[in-house]
């Protein structure tokens, strides 16, 4: 070890500070009896070369009880460094009769690792979903453009309409699930994902909504949209909110059948901006309701094509969950199958002539969200 890792090592360190701390009473104690007994001083500087030895008793001595006192830790480096070849799952072994310092450090430290090893899965998740979702608009459209191509200009004019248009729906969707997946790395970046926030009166954003939805809502279910006559306004991003709550509506429509109904509510209440969406749906499963702001997570995958379900790609429900907390807002919800489910979203209101002057700018990052 160099000079530099001598003075840098903690077992040197208390050595030094131990042997120290040892000599230093008995020096004073030589000075106090010197003093008192009113001896020159020529006296008591001969003692001195008697320190020389006992310094060095002193310091052996203390460099191996430092190497007692700090082998817990020694070995606890050892484990430490083992892992970094060995399987992320591996743990530290905690002994019950070692220190309890060290102790306490090994279960941090294998908290530390469950926290990576999670976070690893979900990643490694995310990748294998996101892939899996892009491989399937893509081959479509490979099957069909080598389909053009192989046909030529003897190609029938249905089947050319019919692969022109999978080509463009396959490639709008496409569009979406990567507009998606940006949105979700800017959160995750810990990146603005809201642009420019104003006051916006949340009767319009829900009218907005309304006149979107019941255009594309079947017949047979029945949308409603309940709105106060006052205005309760918000400090938001208005076209991001849109997009929420077209989502959670077109969710309700999507898993309500023929002849129930979809819900729209909005009210004030302690200085809350609430809104629920509700329908009479097929419900969501207990342990669904766990997962369901999950990243590529959708309710019974077997059924994800069906038409209750449209083929979603199961970012929706991320990326509202990410917007209503960037601005600061939460989302609950309440299901029981076969008697549908209720999502509320709950928003900061303000003053229409008193903006607040700070506002939430960044968005939550993942271990943020609960």
């Amino acid at each position: 070890m160099d000079k530099t890792g001598w003075s840098k090592s903690v077992k040197a360190r208390m050595a030094v500070v131990m042997t120290l701390s040892g000599i230093l009473p008995i020096v004073i104690c030589h000075v106090i009896v010197f003093s008192n007994s009113g001896g020159p001083i020529q006296d008591f500087l001969r003692y001195i070369p008697l320190y020389i030895p006992l310094l060095l008793i002193l310091g052996v001595f203390n460099w191996f009880l430092a190497d007692i006192i700090l082998r817990p830790i020694t070995q606890l480096l050892s484990s430490t460094t083992r892992l970094a070849n060995m399987d992320m799952r591996t743990r530290l072994d905690v002994d019950n009769h070692e220190p309890i310092e060290t102790m306490e450090l090994r279960r941090s430290f294998n908290k530390l690792l469950n926290r990576l090893e999670e976070s690893l899965n979900i990643q490694c998740q995310f990748v294998a979903d996101a892939s899996h979702e892009l491989r399937t608009p893509l081959t479509s459209i490979q099957g069909y453009t080598k389909l053009l191509m192989r046909r030529g200009p003897n190609i029938d004019a249905n089947l050319l309409a019919e692969a022109l248009q999978t080509i463009s729906d396959e490639s709008g969707r496409l569009i979406r699930l990567v507009s998606d997946l940006l949105q979700l790395a800017r959160a995750d970046a810990g990146q603005a994902i809201i642009n420019q926030q104003e006051v916006v009166d949340m009767r319009d954003v829900l009218q907005s909504v309304g006149d979107t939805v019941t255009v594309i809502a079947p017949e047979q279910i029945e949308v409603k949209f309940i709105i106060p006559a006052t205005p309760i306004w918000v400090f938001a991003d208005a076209d991001r909110l849109k997009q929420v709550f077209l989502n959670l509506t077109n969710n309700a429509i999507k898993a309500t059948q023929a002849g129930g109904k979809v819900t729209v509510t909005l009210r004030a209440s302690n200085n809350e901006a609430i809104i629920r969406v509700i329908d009479t749906g097929i419900g969501i499963a207990p342990a669904d309701q766990q997962r369901i702001f999950d990243r590529f997570y959708r309710v019974e995958r077997s059924r994800t094509r069906s038409r209750l379900y449209g083929g979603g790609t199961g970012l929706g429900l991320a990326i509202a969950l990410t917007i209503i907390k960037a601005h600061g807002g939460q989302i609950e919800l309440e299901s029981e199958l076969n008697k549908g489910s209720t999502f509320t979203v709950k928003l900061p209101v303000t003053e229409k002539s008193t903006p607040p002057t700070v506002a939430p700018a960044r968005s939550p990052r993942p271990q943020d969200k609960e």
